[in-house]
């Protein structure tokens, strides 16, 4: 008689213990850090070109800019802190799924759906340290950021100033052509001094710091030619001028409201309460931002909260997988927030709400997704288990199809479904930055949804843009990164197929795709962002009650070629003008006529009729009355300043030599022609580099250290061509170096690492 088989109860459903929460703040702890540094340089990007731009061209100091980065970085990364802990412990479950230690832990009785306290144990400290950095580190270097700005406004006030531009000081006009390194020292200046209604005319001029941060302006050379009195002609000449210039209209000092953040939070507090005890009549910004210093932190406990019904969600395991799920989520919360914004501006909802939204919402998500994790294990998942297809089973084992170039194609693919993954990450990053940025400007004029989103129809090839090389950039360190944790690298090896030969597509997509890129650049993006600026300056400004105040200019001042066009009132909708002079400018800055009207009317094509015109011209140191016609050429535009964002590369070459044949300088043309030339190859460059450090093996290098290399090739590449582009703008570095310096260090290092595979090989 034989026994019966013993029965083994169920294994019980038990907490991970206290072992295994040190295991997991250990394995989550370094990939929240580099995401914590990765979103932080991702999100500060767009300011690295104006700091740049400050320390080379504008005479501020190093460690001042410097300064300013550092103390604008803390508190993006206050705000980072709860996405780059979300993508740690997601990347952190991924190794432990990818290893089969979750499935090991389910065996001993763990379910996978446990996982969630250690996790939220991690979350809960990471959020305490959130709190601090959000209640004391963010205001603090808030308040820093304006002290340094504050510091620079008050010794180097000139730091604003922008060559070929309109510069406000008040009522107070200032343009001149060319501006030194230090933004000091001008050339072919001209000031409008409201309270005389004339314009001064200098071949050079000195900018200098005032008592009480005022800008002290002194030129040399000056002369003014004032409207004919009856039969007298009247010119004044000084040998030398000095004055204050009253405020700028456009400082480096931020608004009341951008301020806001960096109030103490027992000021804060106070604000805040003055808003909703209606004492003041501002947008609950105070609120809002007082709502969000405990927001945010709480966003990082509920993130932890949400990781592992978020990752358990997925079929498949992997170390990559965690990064890409929590920059999905990202997105998804910052999107959240933007939606809360507008509703909290317009006065839908309170600011109270608008803060805590988007923690809300994700709550319910989270519980609504631990609810179905409860009920699989996580051995229903999929573990790397090869798919065959119907028809394949079909076949029979027996036959085995041949296809040519196969294995091309299958790298291929997987490329492309890896750029258009990337691309989609970095495009939505850029356009919620973008937003975010806009969003109060879009709230200020009133704009529509229709007008936000035909401006953004538009505007969408320019971030676009900007995120197809680093989209290449990062696919093809993670094609690599996969291949080779999938050990599919090494059994190409094993069959005689070595990974840089097998990996070949990667590289001849990515050189595809650069003269593509090319076209994008000067092709559609010139026109799409000309339309958006018009869209921007016609349907949002102009909106509503607005729409006549801004389109009729009074106190017009603008130079339009070798002329400077000042009027009394300017209505470029219906081409009316009214007390219009028109001053003929000489290759020294100074004027050569002026051309007076009572009125003025667009005839088409740039020409104008004139009603009572009179004129004098400039003849060896005197003036002289002449006829004048009827009729003057003033352009078919009257924009003063050039936005080579709106040309194609040809444009800006046709711009230049403009430039160059009225004797002015036309480097900062020629800097962004041949950096237009020379960015498609970013597109090839930038991803050979990454290849060829990856392909070194085996051992191949890990996913981190890939995607760590990848983010620092992109960051040093951004950084350089930014201080390149500005050296070169300053005259310091030749066009051609400046635009083709950062394409040719970067290719030399390729080609070194290129040199080192093939040697291995």
């Amino acid at each position: 008689m034989s026994a019966a088989p013993l029965e083994y109860p169920p294994p019980k459903h038990r907490r991970p213990q206290l072992t295994f929460y040190r295991y997991f703040a250990r394995e989550a702890l370094w990939p929240s850090l580099f995401a914590l540094l990765g979103l932080t340089v991702v999100v500060l990007t767009t300011s690295f070109f104006g700091y740049s731009e400050l320390v080379v061209n504008h005479g501020v100091g190093a460690a001042e800019v410097g300064s300013m980065a550092f103390w604008e970085a803390v508190p993006v990364a206050g705000r980072m802190f709860p996405f780059a802990v979300l993508v740690g412990c997601l990347v952190a479950l991924g190794r432990l799924g990818a290893d089969r230690e979750i499935l090991i832990l389910e065996a001993s009785g763990v379910a996978a759906a446990r996982l969630v306290w250690p996790v939220v144990s991690f979350a809960g400290v990471m959020s305490l340290l959130a709190l601090l950095l959000s209640v004391y580190a963010t205001p603090w270097a808030n308040r820093s950021f304006d002290r340094v700005l504050d510091e620079i406004s008050r010794t180097k006030p000139w730091a604003q100033l922008r060559a070929n531009t309109v510069n406000r000081f008040g009522g107070w006009q200032l343009e001149a052509r060319e501006v030194s390194s230090t933004g000091e020292e001008l050339t072919s200046v001209m000031l409008y001094v409201p309270e005389l209604g004339e314009t001064l005319f200098s071949r050079s001029g000195t900018l200098g710091g005032g008592d009480g941060g005022a800008v002290e302006i002194t030129l040399h050379d000056s002369a003014v030619v004032l409207r004919p009195k009856g039969t007298e002609l009247r010119l004044l000449r000084f040998d030398t001028v000095t004055t204050l210039l009253p405020d700028s209209d456009r400082g480096l000092m931020r608004s009341e409201e951008d301020r806001i953040p960096g109030l103490p939070l027992d000021e804060l507090m106070r604000l805040a309460d003055s808003w909703e005890s209606g004492r003041a009549a501002t947008l609950p910004a105070a609120a809002l931002a007082l709502q969000r210093r405990f927001a945010y932190p709480a966003a990082t406990l509920v993130f932890g909260f949400l990781t592992v019904p978020l990752f358990l969600a997925r079929g498949r395991y992997s170390r990559s997988s965690g990064g890409v799920i929590g920059l999905i989520a990202t997105l998804a919360y910052y999107g959240l927030m933007q939606l809360a914004e507008g509703l909290v501006q317009g006065g839908t909802i309170g600011p109270v709400l608008g803060a805590w939204l988007p923690n809300l919402v994700l709550t319910g998500v989270a519980v609504g997704l631990l609810v179905r994790a409860l009920r699989s294990r996580v051995a229903s998942h999929v573990f790397d288990r090869p798919r065959v297809s119907a028809r394949a089973s079909a076949e029979g084992p027996g036959r085995v199809r041949s296809h040519r170039y196969a294995l091309a194609r299958y790298v291929g693919v997987r490329f492309l479904q890896l750029v258009g993954l990337s691309f989609a990450v970095l495009f939505v990053a850029y356009f919620l930055i973008d937003l975010m940025d806009r969003l109060r400007w879009f709230a200020q004029h009133e704009a529509t949804a229709i007008e936000v989103v035909r401006f953004y129809g538009a505007r969408a090839w320019l971030l676009a843009s900007r995120a197809v090389p680093m989209a290449l950039l990062v696919a093809t360190a993670l094609v690599v990164s996969l291949l080779a944790v999938e050990g599919e690298l090494i059994g190409m090896r094993a069959c005689g197929i070595s990974a840089p030969r097998a990996l070949l597509p990667v590289l001849a997509l990515a050189a595809t795709i650069a003269p593509l890129y090319f076209l994008l650049n000067n092709v559609v993006v010139p026109r799409t962002n000309a339309l958006a600026d018009d869209l921007k300056q016609t349907e949002i400004k102009d909106h509503r009650t607005r729409e006549r105040r801004n389109r009729l200019k009074v106190g017009f001042w603008v130079r339009s070629g070798t002329q400077l066009l000042q009027a009394d009132f300017f209505d470029p909708d219906r081409g009316q003008t009214r007390d219009l002079t028109v001053f003929g400018l000489g290759e020294d800055g100074l004027p050569t006529s002026r051309t007076d009207a009572a009125s003025g009317r667009h005839i088409g094509q740039g020409w104008w009729r004139l009603d009572e015109p009179s004129r004098v011209d400039l003849e060896a140191g005197a003036l002289v009355r002449v006829p004048a016609p009827r009729h003057a050429y003033l352009g078919e535009t009257l924009e003063v300043e050039i936005d080579t964002m709106h040309m194609p590369a040809s444009r800006i070459a046709e711009e230049a030599r403009a430039v160059e044949a009225d004797g002015f300088d036309a480097t900062p043309f020629w800097v962004d022609f041949q950096v237009r030339l020379a960015e498609p190859l970013a597109c090839l460059v930038l991803p050979a580099l990454v290849f060829f450090f990856s392909v070194t093996g085996p051992p191949f290098p890990g996913p981190a250290q890939t995607l760590l290399v990848s983010a620092v090739v992109g960051v040093a590449y951004i950084l350089l061509a930014a201080v390149s582009s500005s050296f070169g703008r300053s005259g310091a570095l030749s066009p051609v170096l400046a635009a083709w310096g950062p394409i040719l260090l970067f290719g030399f290092i390729a080609g070194a690492l290129s040199v080192r595979v093939l040697r291995r090989m």
